[in-house]
């Protein structure tokens, strides 16, 4: 049977190592007396899920993409191309994907909630699930919208409006998301 992994925890920054690793916190530097016993809350497993960043990684993603969606569409109004590249196809592509993105970062926003904190039904996690709708259903409209327009000028402040709202939403959505970081869920406990 494999001896279990004991951890000490650095006081000042929250930076978890196994005991014995020994010398200065890789995190913040301060000396290895900062560092007092720590036990995991969290299973090997979980914890091992968590730190592949899933959900974080891709809202981060879509947070970026829907900027860069939003950036072309503003771009596109005073120039058509950049560097000999067309804008307008960049901008179709990047519209017809944005619903799978939302809609893969809801996803992996219920199951790291489920992982997390073990239930999606506290407060901010239940206001992320209802802006993540919302956002989820503008860029449906928007999608929708750009395919019926095909060019047509006349639908071009609807789009403009879209996209800005799909942007705040994901912004929004994003430093929710940065509220919910805590060094406690599930991290573990400082050992008396």
């Amino acid at each position: 049977m494999a001896k279990e992994t004991k951890y000490e925890i650095c006081r000042v920054c929250g930076y978890v190592r196994p005991v014995g690793k020994g010398g200065r916190c890789q995190a913040c530097g301060v000396r290895d007396t900062a560092f007092v016993p720590f036990q995991h809350k969290a299973s090997f497993n979980r914890r091992l899920f968590l730190k592949l960043d899933v959900h974080p990684v891709a809202v981060h993603f879509t947070i970026t993409y829907t900027a860069v969606t939003a950036l072309l569409f503003f771009l596109l109004l005073f120039i058509d191309e950049l560097l000999g590249v067309p804008l307008q196809g960049i901008l179709d592509l990047q519209i017809t994907f944005l619903p799978l993105l939302i809609a893969s970062g809801g996803i992996t926003g219920l199951i790291d909630g489920k992982i997390r904190f073990r239930k999606i039904k506290t407060p901010y996690l239940y206001r992320k699930i209802v802006l993540g709708c919302i956002l989820l259903v503008t860029s449906v409209i928007l999608l929708g919208l750009h395919i019926l327009s095909q060019g047509d000028t006349s639908f071009l402040l609807i789009e403009a409006l879209l996209i800005s709202v799909a942007f705040i939403l994901a912004s929004y959505l994003g430093w929710i998301g940065a509220e919910l970081i805590c060094p406690i869920v599930p991290m573990g406990k400082i050992e008396s």
